[in-house]
């Protein structure tokens, strides 16, 4: 067998892994990216649910 094909066919496997380990990477750090901005989300979402301190405590019955 030539060693060049040798050479090349490991180069290529070389390569597939490189990429393949970089798309891992980048989808991870995505994933991490959405979870912050869920987070982020359900926060807003929990802030404007919430009445202000001591808001509702007391009831005006004169009104």
């Amino acid at each position: 067998m030539d060693m060049s094909l040798v050479n090349q066919a490991v180069g290529m496997q070389a390569a597939q892994r490189q990429q393949s380990a970089e798309l891992l990477m980048m989808k991870s750090a995505h994933d991490m990216q959405q979870q912050a901005v869920n987070m982020l989300e359900k926060g807003l979402q929990n802030a404007k649910a919430m009445p202000a301190p001591g808001t509702g405590t007391v009831v005006d019955k004169s009104a």
